[in-house]
């Protein structure tokens, strides 16, 4: 199989800040990282199989790759950044900022930083941002299966829209019709 395509080449500046946290776009040299992240978030799915550790690499690489080449493809207009803590990276941010609905196309953060209050300072920035932009709200998928997420992003203020396919769920975060532009409302959390 060819290379990996190289990320698209953006000279914007990256559409979202957060505290504690920096973003910069990801480049070729990432992609060791990013990779090693993608097999962090698969690992779980298929550790019943009888493969063994080199198989299971193999197969998650593979699957990285497939993942890689479609994203570029599909999001040529997407920001593809690194989530930085400290300088050093500590997840991935895939955002689409082009259209009237932001669209996060994937985020994720490495096991030793996920629960910790992270990924929502992350979300709020996206959506402090998209408000700021005038966006017409924030579009993400989440797996059928995947109970914890879905109730993170609706803790978030996301509603589920749609079902698509038998796998994904589209969920949709709008801002506040009477909200000030550059201020997010955090949802009542039951």
């Amino acid at each position: 199989m060819s290379p990996l395509p190289d990320f698209p080449a953006r000279h914007a500046d990256t559409p979202v800040c957060a505290e504690p946290v920096t973003f910069r776009r990801a480049t070729r040299n990432d992609l060791t990282f990013l990779r090693e992240l993608y097999r962090s978030f698969r690992a779980d799915e298929f550790a019943s199989l009888a493969w063994s550790p080199e198989q299971m690499r193999a197969f998650l690489d593979q699957q990285f790759d497939l993942q890689h080449r479609a994203y570029v493809a599909t999001f040529p207009q997407a920001d593809f950044l690194l989530i930085l803590s400290e300088g050093m990276p500590v997840g991935r941010l895939y955002l689409d900022a082009s259209h009237d609905h932001w669209h996060i196309v994937d985020i994720g953060l490495t096991s030793e930083r996920r629960n910790g209050g992270l990924g929502f300072a992350v979300m709020q920035a996206v959506k402090r941002h998209a408000q700021a932009s005038a966006a017409a709200g924030v579009v993400l998928h989440v797996a059928c299966d995947n109970q914890g997420a879905q109730r993170f992003y609706r803790r978030l203020g996301f509603r589920e829209v749609a079902r698509e396919e038998p796998t994904c769920v589209r969920m949709v975060w709008t801002p506040e019709p009477d909200a000030v532009p550059g201020q997010v409302a955090l949802p009542a959390v039951n």
